[in-house]
């Protein structure tokens, strides 16, 4: 009793005048304000506050004003807030989307001298009496709680009995009807309904004008938060900084979150009254616009945003981690954890969960993290302490679990081939560290810059593939400006000496056949591998059709394995350059000297263009090929258990892979699907297979394919999300927020990540949380909506 506050507290100490002009209209059952009274038009419905002075209001009572009560009874909390916030509101059911799992409840007879186990459940047909007319009638007093899997009587728990159904819940569901329909016929019952039905009009209880205050309070505090919790969700989804040096109104430097309720309060007459009165007062007293509610609010948000996403992960029940590592701006390696799975609609979806810090580099201490989360399958980057084949992460994991298929990052292979490749022959390293020199000399002065803005770019340190959109494509397109600007600083008599000699070791370099055909050549690899590149990145690339790339990028490469297309490339390039012979054309051939058992006969001397086709052209074009081909067959193995072919002996192969998933009819199953999709004369993909599956509802039919299509497309092909939360670390912890704690860090990085699901958080869902967030950190009564 002494931490409730007097009943006056409530109240306003309002001039008598103005206490006077509030009245109680007995026939309208309402109070009446006059219009001489201080009020705040909030523009919406119920927002009218009359004379009250929220300075005298105590903050833990607005907080426990705005908590609900839970929705499972055994967490209540019975007191006057919870009783008269049920009587008025009614009670809350929520039964057609109740899981009764928990109900399970176990019986064992013995007949016969044998042993009989019976498993009986809650079932909803308890929450509907049927009269002897046959008629339903739904018993509302009835909630059932999904954490004690029992019933109970709402109006008996609140206002006291000694029955099962007010205490610990009942579940004897042998004897279930027959119990809740004693009960219900009981005279203590009637009467803890009929009382509950009289508490809930406010209008004829005494107190009704302290209800219709507290309410009138309650809903102005509402519309405070409504108003913060929408700007604080649109900075948080961008992922931009809200505090400022100051938090004070008015102030240029008050950050960007206190800079929006300023924006909106000019429009806003509403917010702009209670900025006025509240917005500079400091601690003390209760305004809910200062940093510290705002920082509550993250945790909120960001906890509702995680418990959507494992709502769907438990729906999907099969998901894969996504693993990748990074060091962020204060030194500190924050691993990223993503989550994929496969939504109702069949569509694959990569999820992020949050950030790790310093989980280290070794497989030991990266295994360890990722055991902490329940995996279906495993996608990493391919460094050795990921995808080690013996002791890396991925086979440490499935040590443990060897259905947690390991699959090598599709676009992350790509890169590493090409890497070999620009690395396979002396003329292909020389080639790129010329187009770097290029870069390299007309950045490093404002005025060559000039010369050529916007048309050298660097090579990409990163993803190889982009070589092509930033570095060759330019250079192949603004051949002739490069060589006029570089003639043009070579004969500039201003330049300094040694800027006019490295221009002139460039021209030299560039204005070569040779050089002109290795751009051709790059340009045309890497605009292919480019485009592949970005559609292995996307989300809903499944593992079948990364197979399919790979294999249609060697028929490629190998489709320019000729002479007839190294003419093609050739001519091209004598076209733009205007250079028509290579540079060994005018040198004296080098002659090698003979040993004893040589002689000039079995000497062959290649002219510098075959040497270009032999040496530099078809050596690139094999170790591409052998590359891909080679992880290629890394995504070969894994699918070779579910290859369309020989359905009926695969089929089998995978129906034993994973017994707990599939069972026997699989096989079967698979037959007749095959024949079902063939028929409609349709190549389909992996998705369209289960989306086809759950548009026709013939889930029923193929039970188990629309299982192992779920398992196959919640495989990741690529940890590309993981990469791409790394973007929004940088953004968030930038060099001015390089002290943030990592618990914040990682609660923005998933507001930010995940923002679609950030903006479609319900206000009143965001607002009871805070308030029950807040109970909890002052330790003041609540209204049951927190476990004890």
């Amino acid at each position: 009793m002494e931490k409730t506050s007097k009943i006056n507290t409530f109240f306003s100490q309002a001039s008598q005048k103005t206490q006077s002009n509030a009245i109680i209209d007995d026939e309208k059952n309402k109070i009446v304000e006059s219009k001489d009274m201080d009020t705040v038009s909030l523009n919406e419905k119920h927002c009218s506050v009359g004379s009250v002075d929220f300075n005298n209001s105590h903050d833990d009572n607005i907080t426990r004003n705005l908590i609900s009560p839970s929705d499972d009874p055994a967490y209540w909390c019975v007191d006057d807030a919870t009783i008269n916030y049920i009587s008025v509101n009614e009670i809350s059911q929520n039964i057609e989307t109740i899981n009764f799992i928990k109900s399970k409840r176990t019986s064992k007879n013995v007949i016969r001298g044998v042993l009989k186990v019976h498993y009986r459940y809650c079932s909803l047909k308890l929450f509907y009496m049927v009269l002897i007319n046959g008629e339903k009638v739904k018993r509302n007093y009835l909630v059932y709680s999904e954490s004690t899997g029992s019933v109970f009587c709402a109006p008996c728990k609140l206002f006291g009995s000694t029955s099962v159904f007010s205490t610990v819940g009942f579940s004897n569901w042998k004897h279930a009807e027959k119990r809740i329909t004693s009960h219900e016929n009981s005279q203590a019952h009637k009467t803890n309904v009929l009382t509950m039905k009289d508490r809930g009009k406010v209008a004829q209880r005494i107190d009704s004008a302290l209800i219709l205050q507290i309410e009138g309070e309650n809903n102005y505090w509402k519309n405070v938060l409504r108003r913060v919790v929408a700007v604080v969700k649109t900075l948080f989804s961008r992922g931009l900084a809200f505090r400022g040096k100051t938090d004070k109104f008015g102030c240029n430097q008050n950050g960007n979150c206190l800079m929006s309720l300023e924006l909106i309060a000019l429009f806003d007459p509403f917010l702009a009254t209670h900025i006025e009165k509240f917005g500079n007062k400091g601690k003390g007293f209760t305004s809910y616009l200062s940093f510290n509610i705002f920082e509550q609010f993250i945790t909120v948000m960001a906890d509702q945003v995680l418990t959507v996403i494992v709502e769907e992960i438990q729906k999907a029940k099969y998901f894969s981690i996504i693993v990748d590592s990074t060091p962020d701006i204060s030194h500190v390696d924050q691993l990223s954890f993503v989550v994929r799975y496969v939504k109702n609609d069949g569509t694959p979806i990569e999820r992020f969960m949050c950030f790790l810090p310093n989980s280290g580099h070794k497989s030991e201490e990266l295994t360890d993290e990722v055991l902490t989360i329940i995996l279906r399958a495993q996608s990493y980057d391919n460094a050795n302490n990921m995808a080690g084949a013996y002791s890396g992460l991925q086979a440490r994991i499935k040590e443990i679990n060897p259905l947690a298929n390991f699959v090598p990052c599709a676009a992350h292979s790509l890169n590493l081939v090409g890497t070999c490749a620009a690395s396979a022959c002396r003329e292909a390293s020389d080639f790129f560290d010329i187009v770097q020199n290029i870069y390299n000399f007309f950045t490093a002065s404002t005025h060559r810059w000039s010369e050529l803005e916007g048309t050298v770019k660097s090579l990409s340190a990163t993803r190889w593939s982009a070589r092509d959109d930033h570095a060759y494509h330019s250079l192949s397109n603004n051949w002739n400006n490069i060589v006029d600007a570089l003639h043009k600083i070579s004969n500039n008599i201003n330049e300094k000496p040694s800027t006019k000699s490295e221009a002139v070791g460039l021209l030299k370099k560039i204005n070569r056949l040779e050089t002109v055909f290795m751009t051709i050549f790059w340009t045309n690899i890497l605009e292919r591998v480019n485009k592949t590149s970005k559609k292995l990145q996307s989300v809903d690339i499944d593992l079948i059709t990364v197979v399919e790339l790979y294999q249609s990028l060697i028929h490629y490469i190998e489709s320019l394995r000729n002479e007839n297309s190294f003419k093609i490339l050739e001519d091209i390039a004598i076209k733009k350059s205007g250079i028509k012979d290579y540079n060994d054309h005018n040198k004296r051939k080098r002659k090698r000297k003979m040993h004893i058992d040589e002689n000039n006969d079995n000497e062959v001397l290649f002219l510098k263009r075959n040497y270009l086709i032999i040496n530099t052209y078809y050596v690139i074009l094999d170790k591409l090929s052998y590359e891909l081909k080679r992880r290629k067959l890394a995504y070969d193995e894994l699918l070779h258990e579910i290859t369309p072919e020989k359905v009926r002996e695969d089929a089998e192969v995978l129906q034993k892979t994973y017994p707990n998933d599939l069972a026997a009819s699989f096989v079967n199953e698979c037959v007749q699907f095959q024949g079902h999709i063939k028929n409609i004369e349709v190549k389909f993909s992996t998705i369209q297979m289960l989306q086809f599956i759950r548009k026709h509802d013939i889930t029923s039919v193929y039970p188990y394919v629309e299982v192992a299509l779920r398992i196959l497309l919640c495989t990741p092909s690529t940890n590309c999300s993981a990469e791409r939360s790394f973007s929004t670390l940088k953004r968030i912890k930038n060099y001015l927020r390089s002290t943030m704690a990592q618990d914040r860090c990682s609660s923005l990085a998933v507001l930010a990540i995940e923002a679609e699901i950030t903006n479609s958080l319900d206000f009143e869902k965001i607002i009871n949380d805070f308030a029950t967030f807040e109970a909890r950190k002052k330790n003041s009564f609540n209204r049951g909506c927190i476990k004890q």
